[in-house]
């Protein structure tokens, strides 16, 4: 799979909320907020700590295994800044477990300038570019990890290459990416993130820059085929069906096989059939039995037939999330269209 991680920060309402999809987050004093994105009814990210002393380094769920040895990451996010420190700079960065490569961009303090770097411990300037305060862009970065010569950097804004780098990109550890995050300083900074992905080279699909992509979401709105799991109060689809996590009501079940399936809203009018580059099912759970081996599967269910997620979702004690990610329907392994992702019930699967 070459997509390994989505984005639109529709659902949260609080850092509580982000934690359970970021959630080795470390963060000094919490700033964040969801204001209205990009785009009319949507949410992204804001870092604003409004004048008061604040720094936070939100960690990418990107690990060791995400990405094989010499395997390219390619990631985008819109970005808008408002204000900006005159002291300090905010970065994100991709990096290997060494902290000794990768690739870091760097929003200047003060200045409307993103410098690109890399090797991480020691910087070395690949390239800047400007960009203009209260203005949404779409930001995307090719990076290959590797030394004698042939590693490098492209960066493309709003779909127009503004640095090609070529050069050594590391300088000891592993050349692949296992560490990433943003990383927001101090005072005067209010930026606002939104549509973020995380791809890799290796795969058929979504190996490349993806372009200027939206991420949109749908929530379920009704009963699907399955209903095995225990709903805490009313309908199985009820507890599971806010925009926003309510850590309050939810489905329970220890069985295997036990499923859980819920009809879903339809996906917005205006998206372009030719290009859907995925879908992602997010499972928000934690384990309450003490047995260890309790896990979930991401299911899809169409035309009758139940389809499971190749990987598995292995439950802690605390609330936590998973991606599944479906670059193709795996009915027909063909693109994905706005009327098949609305004829698909969604849910998960007990599993061992």
């Amino acid at each position: 799979m070459t997509l390994k991680f989505a984005d639109g920060f529709e659902g949260y309402n609080d850092f509580d909320d982000l934690i359970k999809a970021y959630p080795s987050s470390i963060v000094t004093t919490d700033y964040f907020s969801f204001p209205t994105g990009r785009r009319a009814g949507t949410k992204c990210l804001n870092w604003n700590p409004g004048g008061a002393y604040a720094t936070s380094d939100l960690k990418i769920p990107i690990k060791t295994g995400s990405f094989v040895s010499g395997e390219e990451i390619i990631f985008g996010f819109s970005f808008k800044v408002n204000s900006a420190d005159g002291s300090y700079s905010s970065e994100v960065q991709f990096i290997n477990s060494s902290t000794r490569g990768g690739v870091k961009l760097r929003f200047s303090n003060g200045g409307e300038m993103i410098q690109v770097y890399y090797g991480h411990i020691s910087f070395y300037g690949a390239g800047s570019f400007n960009y203009e305060r209260d203005t949404w862009y779409y930001l995307e970065v090719k990076c290959k990890m590797a030394t004698a010569g042939v590693g490098y950097i492209i960066v493309h804004l709003n779909e127009q290459e503004v640095v090609n780098y070529v050069g050594d990109t590391m300088y000891s550890g592993d050349d692949f990416f296992s560490q990433a995050s943003f990383h927001f300083e101090r005072y005067g900074w209010n930026m606002l993130i939104d549509d973020f992905y995380i791809a890799g080279s290796e795969g058929a699909y979504n190996n490349d820059f993806l372009g200027d992509v939206r991420i949109d979401a749908i929530n379920p709105n009704g009963a699907g085929n399955y209903t095995d799991l225990t709903p805490s109060a009313g309908a199985n689809y009820e507890c599971v069906d806010e925009v926003i996590v309510d850590e309050s009501d939810y489905v329970e079940g220890i069985d295997v096989g036990d499923i859980d399936s819920y009809s879903y809203a339809d996906v917005p009018t205006d998206i372009d059939d030719t290009d859907i580059k995925g879908i992602c099912i997010r499972n928000i759970a934690q384990r309450t039995a003490p047995a260890d081996n309790i896990k979930i599967d991401a299911l899809i269910r169409t035309g009758s037939t139940d389809y499971n997620s190749a990987s598995e979702m292995s439950l802690l004690d605390y609330w936590t999330g998973k991606d599944f990610i479906f670059e193709k329907d795996p009915s027909d392994s063909g693109d994905w269209t706005q009327a098949k992702i609305n004829a698909c019930e969604f849910g998960m699967e007990v599993s061992a």
